[in-house]
């Protein structure tokens, strides 16, 4: 594969190159900072909307705490039924009465 010619570029492209290129970089710096600046304003601005809001959340709680005073608050944790210490295949209770005709279950008649 034969290589391209390179011509010698002079002294003066050179440095019109390296000023240019330093001209670049300076710019993306200075818009990357802008772009930063705005943002963090906005981020402290939306943080701050979400602090009022909380305060003032917290304010309306506290008053309704001291309007209705007998309001307990707490957790609470819905703990699994305890193992039935009975066989669930015994049978202690009659079998519910048929909702259509109000019959005992072993008193219905099979429909044909």
């Amino acid at each position: 594969m034969k290589r391209l010619p390179s011509a010698k570029s002079s002294w003066l492209t050179r440095l019109g190159l390296a000023v240019t290129s330093a001209l670049i970089v300076v710019a993306g710096l200075a818009i990357a900072s802008v772009v930063f600046t705005v943002l963090l304003v906005l981020g402290l601005a939306a943080a701050g909307w979400l602090w009022w809001q909380y305060r003032k959340l917290a304010r309306k709680i506290s008053q309704a705490a001291r309007a209705n005073p007998d309001f307990i608050e707490g957790d609470y944790v819905i703990e699994p039924t305890p193992p039935a210490l009975t066989d669930a295949r015994t049978v202690l209770d009659p079998p519910p009465a048929d909702p259509v005709t109000r019959a005992p279950h072993r008193e219905r008649r099979n429909p044909r």
